[in-house]
């Protein structure tokens, strides 16, 4: 098994670009609030597989490319 995957980052994205994670409580408190979120792909992370997390507490890279770099010349470089 791959220890590392880049996966898409999304956020909740709501009213005047405010954000929420999509792994917490939902960001609307009822139906009309609701329609002002949506999910939106807001660049590329990390899922560690090993421990089953996603995100490395930074904002997410723009380019799937550059997290497979991070990958490749951090996370996996022999010490």
């Amino acid at each position: 098994m791959i220890r590392y995957e880049v996966v898409e980052s999304q956020m909740w994205v709501g009213p005047n670009n405010s954000t929420a994670s999509i792994y917490g409580a939902v960001p609307y408190m009822n139906e009309a609030e609701k329609a002002l979120w949506s999910i939106k792909t807001v660049g590329w992370t990390i899922r560690d597989n090993k421990t089953n997390t996603i995100g490395i507490g930074r904002k997410p890279w723009k380019t799937k490319q550059e997290v497979e770099d991070y990958i490749n010349n951090v996370l996996t470089k022999k010490k």
